[in-house]
């Protein structure tokens, strides 16, 4: 991919896309968001510590919060991208291109509904952000089905 493809894909929101160059690319962003989100969640007890039993700097701690802001950074990067496909993609479906804020701003509330959880003592219940979740996945399967999947 060149630099001009790179910048109508994933920097800029104008013009249109077809289907499978849009489920390919969402696709590959999802996966890789999947990827970071199973290494944070592989090395996120690294973060907890007990102060009283161990010295005030881990390595271990501090390269989990490294690779937290490095994630973050990415999911960040990939959801600015994925809006710009899929703006391009409901435009050429007729439909307004802000609709493609959806899946995104569903996959920002539901990690900030995991965050936000435990730091809510007791006024968020436990199942809460499970649910935020679903409606997050409701959101992606009915775009990638509505941009990637249903006929013209």
């Amino acid at each position: 991919m060149d630099g001009a493809e790179f910048f109508f894909l994933f920097r800029d929101a104008e013009g249109t896309i077809s289907a499978p160059v849009w489920r390919r690319w969402t696709l590959a962003l999802t996966g890789l968001c999947l990827a970071f989100a199973a290494g944070w969640a592989a090395i996120s007890p690294w973060t907890q510590r007990d102060l009283a039993s161990e010295g005030l700097f881990s390595l271990k701690a501090f390269l989990a919060f490294a690779y937290l802001l490095v994630f973050a950074a990415f999911v960040l990067l990939a959801q600015i991208s994925q809006y710009n496909l899929s703006a391009k993609r409901f435009r050429a479906k007729g439909f307004g291109a802000g609709w493609a804020a959806v899946w995104p701003l569903a996959a920002f509330a539901a990690g900030a509904a995991f965050w936000a959880q435990p730091h809510f003592f007791g006024l968020m219940p436990a199942f809460a952000p499970w649910l935020v979740l679903l409606a997050a996945l409701a959101a992606f399967a009915a775009q990638f089905y509505e941009l990637g999947l249903r006929p013209e």
